[in-house]
């Protein structure tokens, strides 16, 4: 009863901050201090729980950013997949992938791949479809959480290399220039505006990746 109350309190108290239920901090709390709980939603989210909320999908994959397996651009892994697609062998980008999520549940590139692998091999219907859904379920979590068009709204991600995946969601395929804002630590994209996202500068939250990569 404890750790539901305290698990609670967080929550309340995020709430009363920002419209976002859930932030940074509020979010390592509960990975650090409540961890069967956090445990909990991630299995929730494994398995396609059809109840499982916005802000459940937050902390499943900010939490990301606060366990010890936090290595963006350093995941061996990671570049195998990569490696293996260039190379059109999809049984090895779907091992790659599934070995990926077996630790990273909300690694936006493993469900990409896959996504795409399971259905290039002829995977079931279900298993293609949770890649899926998973996918656009942080995707859309991401575009709830902020709205990318100034520092005080952006997108929040735990790695530049989701930057990719919110931009296709918005039919962006090209990026003209980029900068980064070093006091609101966010990549600043310049971009031809299309129906889904009308603005010239999508602003990006990488604030988690500049503080893991500086220590």
């Amino acid at each position: 009863m404890k750790r539901i109350l305290t698990v609670a309190f967080l929550f309340c108290l995020a709430t009363l901050a920002q419209a976002q239920l859930l932030d940074y901090k509020t979010i390592e709390e509960i990975v650090k201090n409540e961890r069967t709980y956090f445990n909990d939603i991630v299995e929730l989210f494994n398995n396609d729980d059809p109840y499982i909320d916005v802000d459940d999908i937050a902390l499943v994959y900010y939490g990301q950013a606060f366990l010890p397996t936090y290595a963006p651009g350093k995941d061996a892994n990671e570049k195998k997949m990569r490696e293996y697609f260039n190379e059109d062998n999809y049984p090895k980008v779907y091992e790659m992938a599934k070995t990926i999520l077996e630790y990273n549940p909300a690694n936006l590139d493993a469900l990409f791949y896959a996504w795409i692998s399971s259905k290039t091999l002829g995977k079931s219907e279900d298993e293609y479809l949770s890649y899926v859904n998973k996918h656009q379920e942080i995707i859309g979590m991401i575009r709830t959480y902020g709205d990318g068009r100034s520092s005080r709204t952006p997108f929040r991600i735990i790695s530049p290399e989701d930057q990719k995946h919110v931009m296709f969601s918005l039919n962006i395929e090209d990026e003209i220039a980029r900068d980064l804002d070093t006091e609101s630590l966010c990549n600043i994209i310049l971009v031809n505006p299309t129906r889904e996202f009308q603005a010239r500068r999508m602003y990006f939250d990488i604030s988690l990746y500049l503080n893991h990569v500086s220590k």
